[in-house]
């Protein structure tokens, strides 16, 4: 009787540790999560291109921990887009016009939704974070890779591709690549080249025995670029008055990686199509090349702020007002070359007239467009 006893017991406990592992299947259940999270939260992706998209699940606490793409069910609300089990995010679309859908997730008891703007934009080069790497032999770096996207209002945006790139190397004992990761091995030189379809780019990388800490040339691909719908609390309230400005960023809309921020959309739709009533947060870092004394200088139509290094503190350049199109500059800033320095421009628009430009001035720098190879989107 007592053998029996320990039998039954010893049964119970085993089924049960094998119920909670088959439950489990390596991943928390829903009630371990308070949300979920899709990232990015909204989508821009050019006609007929697959991008990646994330499902992530939000603790308790608030933080989003595990990744649950591959469990989570997602679907499209236009057939003009597909979600495959892997979070590949693809569209069939050949048109000309903006097209808008809703992505949306579910896992267990738990939804999610994301909006998604196809935009029609064409892909024109492809862009490396890192160039001219030098590692020793035996060694790695990571690397990204963006395309460069034109969009119909001929603006230049950025998007990552690394995960959909095809990598080649011409001497493949010295150095070769594979989804984000440049790998060395014998001393020498080599072009690593990154390919998707017809476009192509390559970088150099040579290996030295003297080499200690790999190194490469940082090159920066954009500002991330989020875009708001206001108004939307209370449509009767715009267009402001000078004394009714109220906060543009009620509603993200969409974000996008900027090359530059260059926008002059006149009195039409902004490349994302929105009309009349927007905020843009453009925010990330800037390369300072060299030591010196630099001035920044926005253009717009209609409200700027403008912040440089403490983009928590006091801005730069403040002109948040209804105006017509009017240049600001900063005072003199002096800045350490070779250093990374954040950065954050907003910007509202109040129908009408709309614009939108950065330049900068510094040692051997005329008065310019500050070029993409500067701006880094975190």
């Amino acid at each position: 009787m007592k053998n029996y006893q320990l039998f039954f017991l010893l049964s119970v406990i085993i089924l049960s540790q094998f119920s909670s592992c088959k439950n489990s299947d390596g991943v928390a259940p829903s009630s371990g999560y308070s949300a979920l999270k899709i990232n990015p939260l909204a989508i821009i992706a050019p006609k007929s291109t697959t991008l990646k998209i994330t499902v992530l699940g939000v603790s308790n606490t608030g933080v989003a921990t595990d990744d649950l793409t591959k469990t989570a069910k997602c679907t499209t609300s236009n057939p003009i887009a597909t979600i495959d089990s892997n979070g590949n995010l693809g569209n069939s679309y050949t048109g000309t016009a903006i097209q808008k859908l809703v992505l949306t997730c579910t896992y267990d008891n738990l939804t999610k939704s994301a909006d998604v703007t196809i935009v029609p934009a064409v892909l024109t080069s492809l862009v490396f974070t890192k160039n001219s790497l030098l590692m020793g032999p035996n060694q790695s770096q990571n690397i990204q890779v963006y395309g460069n996207f034109i969009d119909s209002n001929n603006y230049v945006f950025a998007l990552e591709m690394t995960n959909y790139i095809t990598w080649s190397s011409n001497n493949s004992t010295v150095s070769q690549a594979l989804v984000d990761v440049v790998s060395s091995g014998s001393a020498g030189t080599a072009n690593i080249t990154a390919s998707f379809g017809a476009i192509s780019n390559f970088t150099t990388v040579t290996v030295n025995p003297a080499t200690v800490t790999p190194t490469a040339n940082p090159k920066g691909v954009g500002l991330l670029g989020s875009y708001y719908d206001f108004g939307i609390a209370n449509p009767s309230a715009v267009p402001w008055t000078s004394s009714t400005i109220g906060d543009p960023f009620e509603k993200l809309f969409g974000q996008r990686i900027d090359s530059q921020v260059y926008f002059n959309w006149s009195t039409g739709t902004n490349n994302l199509g929105q009309v009349a009533y927007f905020g843009i947060r453009w925010t990330g870092r800037i390369y300072i090349p060299t030591t010196g004394t630099y001035n920044f200088f926005t253009n717009t139509d209609d409200g700027v702020r403008l912040w440089i290094d403490d983009v928590g503190g006091t801005p730069a350049i403040d002109n948040w007002t209804l105006h017509a199109i009017t240049e600001n500059t900063t005072a003199n800033l002096n800045l350490t070359g070779g250093q990374f320095y954040n950065i954050k421009m907003d910007y509202f628009e109040n129908a009408g007239y709309s614009a939108a430009e950065l330049r900068w001035q510094g040692p051997g720098i005329s008065k310019q467009l500050i070029p993409q190879i500067y701006l880094f989107p975190n």
